[in-house]
Parts: structure tokens; C-alpha cells; sequence
């Protein structure tokens, strides 16, 4: 587990402790070494590594708080190279220790090593999940500077700059991923989300997704990439008698690789609502100081118009864009001391009566409360901390949450074209999908019962159709005074990591046909799912 040497590895005995520490890792003895690597630690303060190790073996036998507490420790001892600095990286990106992160990255800044480029994408990766992407195109501009055709460089410093706003830059650098690597299908999908500002180049690009599709194996990471850029490509040129097939073949594929049971997400969404009830939410949180910020967290389904929503509200003075933070997630394991399968899971629920409310409220103020930038309130736009809204209401009770909501086939449609990483795995089967909009809505319906006027909903269609009022009931809701600035989604600067990243950048468009429309008579399960008509 970290076999590099360290402070104190000149002593025999300690590089002995060392490898016995190492060795109850790899035969995944997680409470010996576990205490192996603490006994080292404690003999040399200083080693990062025995730290790393430490954190390690702690999360992996199952004790969160123990793994937390290692990996600020080996943070605050600083790794002496880069193998311990990107597994210290990979530790705080999933501890989700946003800050230390940062501080580790310009640490490295000044490194006089010179890593390998794999290495430095690799941080740069590592940093992007974190919504670090300013610091994510330094360490990528040292990759194209040194190596000018490296194709896992050239996408991800592409799928950066398309986050940051910068489209042509964008362009230039999956292009250059493609020419590398013509295979690289990940490459290819990312530029199709560029494909609305050049629509005379489609046909070549379909043309190329069709050839190297044909190179890859039936059913492959690359099958589905390719098949889902098809897919969008096909419907921009109105070709829907072509393109349905691609967007089934996608689906088809990327489902047979989950293992998924959508009935664990029903019967844990119901448990939550019998868990967090009224009562639950309405004992003693954190009382924070008034003049401190406040986070608002915005909820609702993956494209309902959260992102738009967070882009327009981050153009009013008092309001920062926090982005898609695991801040809250990760403050409520830490206090917990368990690190739920995805967001929240049964023992998560069945720990909370052991939970310091107050405290978890505290400890996410202390770790967050910065993404406020001096201004009164901070976004926080994860859309799955639905699940946690009871918590988050009765940790934090000056928290506001507003709700995007879209029409059901409207939006299950639009999760349906997407291609998601190792989430949302509801989203390849329509009557999957169905049932977790169902879910999702009763789930909805519950928190407004418990929270009442602390939630808003914000329907998608309104808010296009007659953004100014729309905009004034949110920023009522929020206490805030309407600016006319949050009415301009398109402006410059910021950064949306997510796919709608190209269009809510296009500014605000008027209510139109529904995309899935053309797909109707393929759209059977999904409608009946829903219990809606499609007469």
C-alpha cells in the first residue's frame, strides 16, 4: 500500500515495520495493518506515507472517521514525492477535503520533480471532481506543453475548458484527443456536446463515430460512447428513424454492465421518509451566527434545470455558485462514522439517533461556509441531496432548498439520452427510470409535508417562459432583493460541470417541442411507467 520509503526508513527497524505494514496490506488484513501502519506513524510523525497507509487500511476495515483523521495527517506531514502525493490526492478526493486538496495541489506547484504526464492528468482528474478546474488547467497545460499529443491530456484539459466556458479551446483540444487517438470514444462523445456550434461539420463527424465504431467490440466502454454521440448527433439533423436505434443500442449496453436492482432504491427511498419525519427534522441543529452565509440547496431530478437555475442565481451580488458539492454527504459520514454505499444507505439511517446534530452542523459550516466568497448565501447543487434533505434541514435550520421540477417525460426522456458515469443507474431501462421518477416525486412530496414553506418548487417550463417572475419568487424565497443580473445565464466567467455545460451558456430558450416526441411510439414503457397518455 505504500511501499515507498519515508522519514526514518534509514533506521532498519522501521523500514522492517514498514514492510510488515505493507504485507498484512496486501493479504487485506485491514486491522493489522491498520495498527501496523499506526504503530509506524507514531515512530516518525513525519512519514506521509505510514499516514496514507494508515488511512487506508482504516477506511478499508470500516472505520471512517479513523481514515479521515489519517489522511489529514498525512496531509498536514506533506508527501515528500509524487507516488505518495497522488494517492494522498486520491484519498482527500473522496473524503471530499475540498480545501486540503487545493492546498496540496499548490504545494506540488512548486515541486522541483518533474512526473510523468500520466501523473499529472491523473491530479488534474482528481481535482475536476472536486470542481476544481482552474487548478485542474494549470496541471493540464504542463501535460500539452511537454507532451503535445497526449490524448488522455487533450480531453481532459478539452472537458475542462467546456466547463470553463472557453468553446473553441474546447474544440481545439478534443480534436486533438481524436487525431492522437482515433479510438478514443470517450473523446468523441465530449465533442458532440460542442455539435450545436457547428452544425456543418455533422456529417463528417457521423461519418467517423460510424468507422470507429465498427473497430471496437459490440457491447464495450467505447460501443456506448460511440452509440450515445450518435445518438445526439443523429437528433440535431432530425434524423429520429436513425437515431433511435443508436440511443437503444447505448442503453442496452451500458445496463448489461450494472448490477442494479431498482427495487433497493424504492424500498431505501421509502425508509427515508419513514425515518426523517417531522419530528426527526424539527429537534435542535446548528444555530448559526446571522451574519454568517447560508447554503441553499437545490434539489430535484438530473435534468430538470438545476444547472440553469445555479447559473442565473450566481449573477445575483449576494449569491455564490457552489457548485456540485459532496460537502454535506461528507460532513454526515464523518459523523456518522460510516461511508454509505452512494449518498445514503440503511445503516447510514439506522446511525442518526447517534449523530451530534449541532455539531454536524458546525463541522459542515467550518468546512463549506468558504464557498460563499464574503457574500450572504452559497449554492449547493447536488441534485441527489434530496435523499438527505431531512438531515440537512435539521443540521442546518437556516438552510433553504428550492426544487426544479420538469414534466415527467420531459425529463425522464432527457435522462434517458444521457451517459452518466457510475450513478444514476436508473437511467438505462425506461421502466427503471419510470420508477425512480415516481420515487423521486413521492419523495418530493414528503419534504414538502415536513419542511413546508422552507422549500420552493421551480418549474423548468416557468421559468423559461417567464424567467423575471420566476426569478422574483426565488430570490423571495431567498430573502434577497430581484437584480436583474440573474436573468442572464450566458454571461462569462464561472464554470458548469455538467452536461448541460455547453447550453446553459447559450442563454435562456423559449418552451419548444419536446424532444422526445419524434420517439413516441417507442416510448411505450416509459409513458406507462409514468401513467401518462401519449394520445
Amino acid at each position: 500500500m505504500s511501499s515507498d520509503p519515508g522519514p526514518g526508513d534509514s533506521d532498519p527497524l522501521h523500514a522492517d515495520a514498514r514492510q510488515r505494514a505493507n504485507a498484512l496490506a496486501a493479504a487485506r488484513d485491514w486491522t493489522g495493518a491498520a495498527s501496523a501502519y499506526a504503530a509506524l506513524a507514531a515512530d516518525a510523525p513525519d512519514d506521509a506515507g505510514a499516514w496514507i497507509g494508515l488511512a487506508r487500511a482504516s477506511g478499508r476495515a470500516g472505520h471512517y472517521r479513523a481514515m479521515h483523521a489519517a489522511a489529514l495527517r498525512a496531509h498536514a506531514a506533506r508527501p515528500r514525492g509524487w507516488p505518495h502525493a497522488l494517492a494522498l490526492a486520491r484519498l482527500l478526493r473522496g473524503l471530499h477535503e475540498t480545501r486540503a486538496l487545493t492546498e496540496l495541489s499548490a504545494t506540488l506547484g512548486g515541486h522541483a520533480d518533474a512526473p510523468p504526464v500520466d501523473d499529472l492528468v491523473a491530479l488534474a482528474d482528481l481535482l475536476v471532481d472536486e470542481d476544481l478546474h482552474r487548478e485542474a488547467l494549470a496541471w493540464l497545460d504542463r501535460a500539452v506543453t511537454r507532451e503535445p499529443g497526449h490524448a488522455p491530456a487533450r480531453y481532459v484539459r478539452g472537458s475542462v475548458r467546456l466547463f470553463l466556458g472557453d468553446m473553441p479551446g474546447a474544440r481545439e483540444d478534443l480534436q486533438q484527443a481524436i487525431a492522437a487517438a482515433p479510438h478514443f470514444a470517450h473523446a468523441h462523445r465530449r465533442l458532440s456536446q460542442l455539435r450545436a456550434e457547428d452544425r456543418v461539420g455533422a456529417p463528417v463527424r457521423i461519418a467517423r463515430l460510424r468507422k470507429e465504431r465498427a473497430r471496437v467490440a459490440p457491447g464495450s466502454e467505447h460501443d456506448i460512447h460511440f452509440s450515445h454521440a450518435l445518438f445526439d448527433e443523429l437528433h440535431d439533423l432530425g434524423e429520429h428513424a436513425q437515431a433511435w436505434p443508436e440511443l437503444e443500442r447505448g442503453m442496452r449496453a451500458k445496463r448489461a454492465t450494472l448490477r442494479y436492482d431498482a427495487g433497493d432504491d424504492l424500498r431505501l427511498v421509502d425508509a427515508i421518509r419513514a425515518r426523517c419525519d417531522a419530528d426527526f427534522v424539527a429537534r435542535a441543529g446548528h444555530v448559526a451566527d446571522r451574519d454568517a452565509p447560508a447554503p441553499v440547496f437545490i434539489v430535484g431530478l438530473f435534468r430538470s434545470g438545476s444547472s440553469v437555475l445555479e447559473r442565473m442565481l450566481g449573477g445575483h451580488p449576494s449569491v455564490s455558485e457552489g457548485g456540485e458539492s459532496m460537502g454535506f454527504a461528507a460532513a454526515l459520514r464523518l459523523a456518522a462514522d460510516h461511508r454509505a454505499q452512494g449518498l445514503v444507505d440503511t445503516t447510514l439511517l439506522e446511525r442518526l439517533d447517534a449523530v451530534d446534530w449541532p455539531a454536524l452542523g458546525r463541522d459542515f459550516m467550518a468546512a463549506n461556509a468558504w464557498r460563499a466568497r464574503g457574500r450572504a448565501l452559497w449554492t449547493e447543487k447536488l441534485p441527489t441531496n434530496s435523499l438527505l434533505l431531512g438531515c440537512i434541514a435539521r443540521a442546518l435550520p437556516r438552510a433553504r432548498f428550492i426544487h426544479t421540477t420538469r414534466a415527467p417525460m420531459d425529463v425522464c426522456f432527457s435522462n434517458l439520452r444521457m451517459l452518466y458515469g457510475g450513478f444514476a443507474r436508473w437511467s438505462y431501462d425506461q421502466g427503471e427510470l419510470a420508477a425512480w421518477h415516481q420515487a423521486h416525486a413521492a419523495l418530493m412530496s414528503h419534504w414538502r409535508d415536513v419542511l413546508g414553506p422552507r422549500v420552493l418548487d421551480v418549474r423548468h417550463h416557468e421559468l423559461l417562459r417567464d424567467p423575471e417572475a420566476t426569478m422574483q419568487r426565488v430570490t423571495g424565497h431567498l430573502g434577497l432583493a430581484f437584480d436583474p443580473a440573474v436573468l442572464k445565464p450566458e454571461r462569462s466567467g464561472g464554470a458548469v460541470a455538467t452536461a448541460s455545460a455547453a447550453q446553459v451558456r447559450s442563454g435562456l430558450r423559449a418552451p419548444r417541442a419536446p424532444d422526445w416526441l419524434p420517439y413516441r411510439d417507442h416510448l411505450g414503457p416509459l409513458a406507462a411507467g409514468l401513467g401518462v397518455t401519449l394520445d
